[in-house]
């Protein structure tokens, strides 16, 4: 029996199942090779164990080889030499470090000189006596031994983008890749506005205006111009802190103003949707999707929670026995969650729990729940398909997958849940500490599902409202002969 796995670059032979994915032309020129091959196990079942941390090496190992092979700016050449001096036990901006020797200056310039012509010895001359294949940063280890390093180059965007990158973006989940992704189109569109990779510190308050205005033009809402900004801002402000620029240097994004920010209330972004949408939508759903997809509505619909927090579910993350059914909402390997307050268990009433009973069974012998959405990019596939059936009945931009918690929200306060119970259940963040700390996980459960169950009245009273009686027919007068 052939194994099918909803992944890329898999291949089923006569010893088990591998690996096969095409290196990218620059990597395959540098290693001497096309294709990246590695077993993944001679049964189904460890094949799938094994792909993602395969894959996760294999991406790894593209990154080390171009990291390797790129040019590197001055800044980034500077700051390597400088890290190599000082593990070599040296001060990088002084031949005459009386730390390490007080007494003898004449046996520390010694020092340095021998550690210099260690360095040498390593590479073959030329014909003027120049060291062949030394990179730049150890050539600026030598003269720095030999005489002290230069001022320290200034850096540029490009330069604290990658330090951002590598500091604040690494790693191989989905969040962190699209965290990347955003941060290099931001800054390259930031640096097409500006004209230039500039130096850090000569960026101005009227580069910051200018791409404010740009991000402006193109039609998008304040709050997402605010949000695209706060990108280039993070990736200055870190370069700022970790390079000591504090004190000759102002971010200027910082309280940058963008017009008719404050107008756009939270209620402004999304809608409820309206009963008689709700059921168009879900009526289309259930009568034209897969099983999978039909299940992700009920769920959504029934409890209030994200997409990502759905279809992120293992099937370890549901429990439909006791008195408290619930999903629990974790951070795991495949999912991160937006907030602390994210992490919470959310009661399964009604139609969810039905819901989950069935998807339990469709999920037998699986980690994930959703094994078709339970991936990398399933949350936006789920999204798109849902929006959808979501436009095919609505064209309303405020109505969309995500009203659906807004929808459970005034379910939730027609049901009369306190704001605690409604953040709570919705995983938003609890402003007091009393809120954020009130009983234990059970009875946190017990309540919160109390306050389901009502919501869940109110819910089922909107969407069957009680028939009017059929007024009697008036009576007709008799005739008589």
């Amino acid at each position: 029996m052939r194994l099918t796995l909803n992944v890329k670059y898999f291949q089923q032979h006569k010893s088990g199942y591998r690996y096969r994915r095409k290196y990218p032309e620059d990597v395959s020129a540098a290693l001497g090779k096309a294709w990246h091959v590695a077993p993944l196990g001679s049964s189904a079942q460890e094949a799938a164990e094994n792909w993602k941390r395969v894959n996760a090496a294999y991406e790894k190992a593209v990154k080390a080889v171009r990291d390797r092979h790129r040019e590197k700016s001055p800044f980034e050449t500077y700051t390597e030499s400088v890290s190599l001096i000082r593990q070599l036990g040296f001060d990088p901006s002084s031949p005459h470090d009386r730390a390490t020797f007080p007494d003898d200056a004449d046996g520390e310039d010694a020092a340095r000189e021998q550690a210099a012509a260690e360095i040498i010895e390593r590479y073959p001359l030329d014909s003027s006596g120049h060291p062949v294949g030394m990179s730049a940063a150890q050539e600026l280890v030598v003269r720095s031994l030999l005489n002290g390093a230069p001022p320290r180059p200034s850096p540029r965007l490009s330069d604290a983008v990658t330090l951002y990158k590598a500091e604040k973006c690494a790693g191989d989940t989905l969040l962190e890749k699209k965290n990347v992704q955003r941060v290099d189109r931001l800054t390259k569109a930031f640096t097409r506005t500006i004209g230039a990779d500039a130096e850090v510190l000569s960026i101005t308050r009227e580069d910051a205006r200018r791409f404010r205005d740009v991000l402006l033009e193109t039609g998008i809402k304040p709050e997402s111009v605010r949000r695209e900004l706060n990108v280039i801002k993070a990736v200055i402000n870190h370069v700022i802190t970790e390079h000591g620029l504090t004190n000759s240097y102002t971010n200027p994004f910082n309280k940058l103003p963008i017009a008719n920010l404050d107008t756009e209330t939270d209620l402004e972004k999304r809608d409820p949707l309206p009963e008689s949408i709700l059921k168009a939508v879900r009526s289309r759903i259930m009568s034209n999707s897969k099983t999978e997809l039909q299940l992700l509505w009920r769920l959504l619909e029934e409890t209030g929670c994200r997409l990502g927090e759905i279809t992120g579910l293992r099937v370890s993350d549901v429990e439909v026995t006791g008195s408290t059914p619930h999903i629990s909402v974790e951070w795991h390997e495949d999912r991160r969650l937006k907030t602390k307050a994210s992490r919470r268990d959310v009661p399964l009433v009604g139609d969810a729990l039905e819901a989950a009973k069935e998807a339990l069974r469709l999920a037998k012998g699986r980690a994930m729940l959703f094994e078709a959405y339970g991936t990398e990019n399933g949350p936006t596939n789920a999204s798109a398909a849902l929006m959808k059936h979501v436009r095919a009945v609505t064209n309303n931009p405020m109505h969309v997958v995500h009203s659906l918690r807004h929808n459970m929200a005034d379910w939730l306060r027609a049901g009369g849940a306190g704001e605690r119970e409604v953040n709570v259940i919705l995983g938003h963040s609890l402003k007091d500490v009393g809120s954020r700390t009130y009983g234990g996980t059970t009875e946190r459960l017990r309540i919160t599902t109390e306050a389901m169950k009502k919501a869940h009245e109110v819910k089922n009273r909107e969407a069957d409202p009680i028939p009017q009686e059929t007024p009697a027919e008036p009576m007709r007068p008799q005739v008589t002969e």
